[in-house]
């Protein structure tokens, strides 16, 4: 078939078209099964350095998602390949992504060639409304919710496809490992559009902007009525005449060199976000906002937004990222102490990580008297045994395979030997490198700040707020750095509310994303094994090769190629490095470890469009004895128990006698 989408002038123009007509051109792509089949053997090299690979098929008892196997599951990807199963690129990609989506890992993933071209999307941002913050929540659809107030005729969505709502909204959920949170990633969201910029249409939800799940969605209301969603994507200038086109300069090699991304001289300003109040002080991209409120509710409370530690923004790196980052922080402390406020809200929501030294330096500004505690382990096998052994002679190699640049977690001990930093140790069935921690005092810097660390002098020198006075508030969506700067945060006695999640009385976790430690992008590793893999051979011949001249041959078979010698394109993609353990437990990873939080509240309407009236709720729960969610209190995890009874508050003051 030809696709007639190209414009005959020189303008670029965007065309809205129908996904099922972008799905039937994927679908005629062709299927080079000997290819597919090269693909896995060297995609599997690349795989082995998923930190969680043997504790997935068997997870502990509390891990609330399903197992999952990624080799055995590639394994036989690989055998459907051979046998000619597939009958086009797109189903054999769709069956790969499905597979690492089983994780339900932020850190996991892969750039397949041929979901890199369309965005399927539809026009119907849907919103999961409560009446009052601890009554259960229904969905409607955001346009009918904004009714809410004035028409109490507007019906909610009471399924989906023919789906109960709730289980068709989770089951497109991926990338977190929580229920609650893949349920909150479905719906319209002011703090998640701060986490992803450049995507036109994240604000408004998962389920309006995602991978393919349908030409339709039908959305049956509790009344009975029914209201059809196409699901569309937008091209621009498609040059590809048919599937054949498409797959040929989409999948098959070229020798491109990858262009240098622009490096911003100053950060962008962005302009103060729509929704929030004015901020007293942010930094240009918004990635951190200080609010000094006077509403009801808010009197003695700051307000310090977090919607995101990354350093980067539209994929563009941002000139001096982490020390304005630091900077705005710690002058926001400052100006919060000389207003004279007395308890502080860290808004979490939509944090999905990015810098570990920001979430770090965070910590030591507000607890500039602890120490930091970090621990991980990464997945020991053959081809990691090999590259270590040669990555001290980079010039600049990469830290977490360098023996001469790592300390043990105590932040003094250092390794003696590769084999002593290597092991493997098993731990949870995973053969397991040392315990080991990047060495702060040695990579703080003044680009990269921790307060009190190498060069960096501490400022502030004592906590402005107590432990009690700090609550973090948090959507689930809290990954990767927000889960390490949560969890120092916790170690201190910070308590924690989360908001929305799933339509039921129970606990919800503060911290529903990847609880890893360090993602490895595939284009790194991808450098650093052709460094590796050319100093391994350059030693062959030698006295002491690290692989002799003969088993040469098996090396190629365990050793990751560069990703530009792969059969079919692989641009992006990345693992979980590293697993995370707290001080307490240096065997079960806390991507394993479920917390709930201390309280749990759903979002109201006016929480969802005011940021404001969702930090005032926050306070009213946890400074406030404000009512949680039945049943949310004292989760497994949590630090503190239920709040007492009335009975129970008037025993405790002497008012009551125990027998009466």
């Amino acid at each position: 078939m030809r696709y007639n989408l190209t414009r005959t002038n020189s303008d670029a123009v965007d065309v809205v078209i129908p996904g099922e007509l972008a799905v039937q051109c994927l679908r005629e792509m062709p299927f080079d099964k000997e290819r597919a089949v090269a693909f896995v053997k060297e995609y599997r090299k690349y795989l082995q350095y998923q930190s969680t690979i043997e504790i997935l098929p068997n997870p502990p008892a509390n891990y609330p998602m399903p197992p999952t196997d990624l080799l055995g599951g590639l394994d036989d990807i690989q055998k459907k390949a051979k046998t000619g199963l597939y009958n086009n690129q797109f189903d054999f990609d769709t069956a790969i992504s499905d597979l690492l989506k089983s994780a339900y890992d932020g850190h996991l993933g892969a750039s397949l060639c041929s979901q890199q071209y369309f965005v399927f999307e539809n026009d119907t941002p849907l919103v999961s409304v409560s009446s009052n913050g601890t009554a259960l929540p229904q969905v409607y659809t955001y346009s009918d919710a904004l009714q809410l107030h004035s028409q109490s005729s507007v019906s909610p969505i009471a399924s989906i496809n023919g789906a109960d709502v709730t289980d068709y909204l989770l089951s497109l959920g991926t990338g977190s490992q929580d229920w609650d949170a893949l349920y909150n990633a479905q719906f319209k969201s002011l703090a998640l559009s701060l986490n992803v910029h450049g995507r036109s249409n994240s604000l408004q939800g998962r389920f309006t902007n995602g991978t393919w799940s349908g030409a339709y969605h039908m959305l049956r209301f509790a009344n009975g009525s029914n209201s059809v969603v196409e699901t569309t994507t937008t091209v621009k200038n498609f040059p590809f005449e048919n599937g054949t086109s498409f797959w040929e300069n989409v999948c098959l090699p070229k020798n491109t060199s990858n262009a240098t991304p622009k490096i911003l001289t100053s950060t962008p300003n962005l302009g103060a976000p729509a929704g929030y109040p004015k901020p007293t002080i942010r930094e240009g991209a918004n990635r951190i906002m200080g609010f000094l409120p006077d509403s009801k509710g808010l009197e003695d409370v700051a307000v310090l937004a977090v919607p995101t530690f990354a350093e980067s923004l539209e994929k563009v790196p941002i000139l001096n990222g982490a020390a304005d980052f630091a900077k705005i922080a710690r002058d926001f402390i400052h100006n919060a102490t000389s207003a004279g406020k007395k308890k502080m809200i860290i808004d979490l929501c939509g944090n999905g990580g990015g810098s570990v030294y920001s979430g770090m330096n965070l910590f030591r500004l507000f607890f500039p008297n602890k120490d930091i505690y970090s621990a991980g382990r990464w997945r020991a096998h053959e081809s990691a045994d090999l590259a270590g052994q040669v990555v001290s002679f980079f010039p600049s190699g990469p830290i977490w395979l360098n023996w001469k640049s790592q300390v043990k977690p105590d932040q003094e001990t250092d390794f003696k030997s590769w084999k002593e930093l290597f092991g493997p140790h098993t731990t949870l069935g995973v053969p397991s490198s040392s315990l080991v921690s990047n060495n702060l005092s040695l990579g703080s810097s003044s680009t990269e700040p921790i307060s009190g660390y190498g060069p960096i002098k501490l400022d502030p020198t004592r906590s402005a707020f107590k432990a009690e006075d700090i609550i973090l508030l948090t959507d689930g969506y809290c990954a990767s750095t927000c889960t390490i700067f949560s969890e120092l945060m916790k170690a201190e006695g910070v308590r924690t509310i989360a908001f929305g999640g799933r339509p039921h009385n129970a606990p919800m976790q503060g911290m529903g994303g990847v609880k890893g430690s360090q993602t490895l992008p595939l284009t790194t590793m991808s450098k650093l094994m052709e460094q590796a893999a050319s100093l391994i051979r350059a030693f062959s011949n030698s006295s002491e090769p690290i692989v002799a001249s003969k088993d040469m041959d098996h090396f190629d078979d365990i050793f990751p190629k560069p990703l530009e010698k792969f059969p079919l394109n692989l641009t992006e993609g990345a693992v979980n490095l590293m697993n995370a353990f707290g001080p307490t437990n240096d065997s079960l990873p806390r991507q394993f470890i479920y917390e709930a939080a201390e309280c749990r509240r759903f979002f109201t309407l006016d929480n969802i469009r005011a940021p404001e009236t969702l930090w005032a709720s926050a306070a009213d729960a946890m400074f406030h004895g404000g009512e949680c969610v039945p049943g949310s209190m004292n989760g497994t995890g949590s630090l503190w128990p239920k709040k007492p009874s009335i009975f129970e508050k008037l025993l405790g003051s002497g008012l009551l006698d125990k027998d009466h």
